[in-house]
């Protein structure tokens, strides 16, 4: 299968925080979407809470508000999934208690093209990920899911094996059909199809698809009656809908009866109407309305850095320069929009804009999923599930990624601890009261209530960071440096900060534990001496 995104936004966010589980807990997770694909209805919608009830045994805040998915959308985006966590599951195909056949394996079997397969797929036959025994990774079918499907979909499976392309005789047999069916004068376009779909047991798309061809070359001459004059309401909305779920505008044509030309404006009319719907907010910034300082960060987009790759204070900076800036110029295109006559090339800007922001959004969030699983660690217990504060952790730092001001120098890590650590306090009131873990000695008996905590304090933990590093700089040796660095975990950024114990600092310097607690502690009283005592707090806290 040619390599699929995943196409709802939400959907693709719920999948991506599920990846860091344990493997025990994404394999039960696995086996969840698929049973879920099997009842998924294409033709219906379903609300995120259902999905992620289905996939993960919780129930998300019903404050989310997330707009139903379509069934067709959602069949997609959970074959894209399943592929891509049996991917990383890495199961071996020689391990499995039935045999596994390949996708071309399949081709033979039933006679059929890959793309045929990929279809039978979206319908519900199961595939996963698996290990060959060449080493390479490819797509695999367990045998009995196919012959389950198979027997499941009989007339539809032996319609596919027994397809067989259309000579020019059988070609010439439908054109003449359709004329003296048409001349007949009684009968509609629609009727006349059916008509020859039921005498030569030939889809009603192949029908159609040989009849517009001719009708290109031959203008008039089959004699078929002609389209009706406007198309309704409901007939617009669901040709928008086929469209969002990846129909052609070639089929849709030929489905509607209609030009090239009348299906992309019922479908622009409706993307200019859901783009025009959109909350769009962004940072603003001076540099967006200098042309040269705008086309310099326009011209770093395509070196953004690897998904979940930890981000330094630089890629950080580019990263939500770039990410405001798409906005900002998506909120520009609208304006344009509501007074424009031609849609095209305007909403295909506007959308690449918005697309590329939420690349970056993605990016962003992924470098610091770890934070937030670091940070629900802190928190569970007492009756609350770590997947729950996981999830809740998540949401609260998308907020703050919107939220987040780059142009005041901080530290975006910075900011999301202090944001779901608020969000924690407010959901769960047990927490607030509760003592935090200090690494110090003399931290040992500071408490914060997380209630009081505000996300604007984020400029004073900035300030002490940057006094702190420039304190230890000047006024401690190098050894002193290292036993305060690492001990209070100071290095690196707070997603991969670690602390060192006393013992183990010891046994690198080749001096004993009391040794180095001793140069703790003078080293401690030197940076009391110029850190105010909040800042000293906050840092070491």
């Amino acid at each position: 299968m040619a390599k699929t995104k995943i196409k709802n936004k939400t959907i693709e966010q719920l999948f991506m925080e599920l990846r860091f589980g344990p493997r025990t807990q994404r394999q039960n997770q696995l086996d969840e979407a698929e049973k879920l694909l099997r009842i998924i209805d294409p033709d219906k919608d379903y609300p995120y809470e259902f999905v992620c009830f289905k996939i993960t045994g919780y129930r998300p805040d019903t404050h989310l508000n997330q707009p139903p998915i379509l069934g067709q959308e959602l069949k997609s985006d959970l074959g894209v999934f399943i592929s891509r966590l049996s991917g990383k599951l890495e199961f071996s195909a020689a391990e499995q208690a039935e045999p596994v056949l390949t996708l071309s394996q399949m081709t033979v079997r039933f006679n059929v093209s890959e793309k045929t397969i990929n279809r039978w797929r979206k319908r519900g036959l199961r595939a996963r990920k698996y290990i060959f025994d060449d080493g390479k990774k490819r797509l695999g079918f367990l045998a009995s899911d196919v012959d389950n499907f198979a027997e499941a979909n009989k007339d539809f499976v032996a319609k596919s094996s027994g397809f067989s392309q259309l000579t020019a005789e059988q070609k010439d047999r439908i054109l003449q059909m359709t004329a003296g069916l048409a001349s007949v004068g009684s009968l509609t376009r629609n009727q006349i199809i059916d008509e020859v779909v039921e005498a030569t047991g030939r889809g009603k798309e192949t029908i159609r698809s040989i009849l517009a061809d001719h009708q290109k070359q031959h203008p008039g001459a089959l004699g078929l009656v002609g389209r009706s004059a406007r198309l309704e309401a409901r007939d617009e909305n669901t040709i928008y809908k086929l469209y969002r779920q990846g129909t052609e505008v070639s089929e849709l044509t030929r489905q509607f009866d209609r030009s090239k030309g009348s299906i992309y404006r019922i479908i622009n009319k409706r993307r200019a109407r859901a783009i025009l719907a959109t909350k769009i907010k962004f940072i603003d910034s001076d540099d967006f309305v200098n042309e040269d300082t705008a086309g310099h960060i326009l011209a770093q987009t395509d070196t953004l850095p690897e998904t979940e790759a930890l981000l330094n204070r630089q890629q950080e900076i580019d990263l939500f320069r770039k990410y405001n800036y798409l906005k900002y110029l998506a909120c520009f295109g609208r304006e344009k929009l509501k007074s424009a006559s031609y849609y095209g090339k305007l909403l295909q800007q506007i959308e690449k804009n918005i697309a590329y922001a939420d690349r970056i959004k993605k990016i962003i969030i992924e470098a610091n999923l770890r934070l937030v699983i670091s940070i629900a660690n802190k928190h569970a217990g007492g009756g609350h599930d770590l997947k729950d504060l996981i999830s809740e952790g998540n949401f609260s730092m998308m907020r703050a990624v919107e939220k987040f001001d780059y142009t005041r120098g901080y530290r975006f890590s910075t900011y999301a601890s202090w944001a779901v650590a608020k969000d924690f306090a407010r959901r769960i009131p047990a927490e607030a009261g509760r003592p935090d873990r200090h690494t110090g000695s003399d931290m040992s008996n500071i408490q914060q209530d997380m209630r009081n905590i505000d996300v604007v304090d984020v400029s004073a933990i900035e300030h002490a960071q940057r006094s702190l590093d420039h304190i230890i700089g000047n006024n401690l040796n190098e050894r002193e440096q290292y036993i305060i660095r690492n001990h209070f975990g100071l290095d690196g950024s707070r997603v991969t900060k670690k602390s060192k114990s006393m013992k183990q600092i010891g046994d690198e310097l080749g001096l004993s534990k009391e040794r180095i607690r001793q140069i703790e502690l003078g080293a401690l009283q030197k940076l009391r001496q110029n850190l105010g005592s909040d800042e000293f707090d906050m840092l070491m806290g």
